[in-house]
């Protein structure tokens, strides 16, 4: 934790990281939307948001990805193999 504004610091992240020592002020978080709120009191639902989580969030990167280029799609042809892409230009999210 940061002895001057109490955030929690990964191993690698140095004490001045979040506020400088103290010399910028960091907004309050908003409070969790009420949904959110009840899955983290669950503690069922807690323990597999923290095991789940990185596979959650990985999803939802995919789903707002942006291109400088086009998705190409390709037909499955009618098979049940899944959907393909190719992108071109740079990816940027």
């Amino acid at each position: 934790r940061c002895a001057h504004c109490n955030a929690l610091l990964l191993s690698t992240e140095s004490d001045s990281f979040c506020c400088g020592n103290g010399s910028r002020a960091l907004p309050s978080l908003h409070a969790l939307p009420p949904r959110l709120q009840s899955l983290l009191g669950n503690p069922h639902h807690a323990r597999h948001l923290m095991e789940y989580g990185r596979v959650i969030n990985n999803l939802f990167t995919f789903a707002g990805i942006g291109v400088t280029g086009t998705f190409q799609q390709f037909p499955t042809g009618g098979h049940d193999g899944p959907p393909s892409v190719a992108i071109t230009g740079r990816t940027y999210h």
